[in-house]
């Protein structure tokens, strides 16, 4: 594991991800690690540039898009259960 948490921090920080719940949290650590072992976050363009990192590096990448839809649909469906409770409860009184 190359990034270390307060790297990983600084990452969410900038992205306005810094008040993930724990289990979006380590979701995305496990991402950013996954593309970190590749080195697909500092230096994209030279392994995709290669012809030997250009098939991994873009299975890397769509790996990385699939888990993070995983984390989005997680999102969505605590938030759509949020609201549906929001509106039980707004019915009731």
């Amino acid at each position: 594991m190359l990034f270390n948490n307060k790297h990983i921090a600084g990452i969410l920080e900038d992205r306005g991800l810094s008040e993930l719940n724990d289990d979006s949290l380590w979701q995305v650590k496990n991402i950013l690690n996954e593309l970190d072992d590749e080195q697909l976050l500092r230096n994209s363009k030279k392994i995709i540039s290669s012809d030997y990192g250009n098939e991994k590096a873009i299975a890397t990448y769509l790996r990385a898009i699939v888990e993070q839809n995983w984390v989005l649909l997680a999102q969505n469906d605590k938030i759509l259960k949020s609201l549906q409770s929001q509106d039980e409860d707004t019915k009731e009184k």
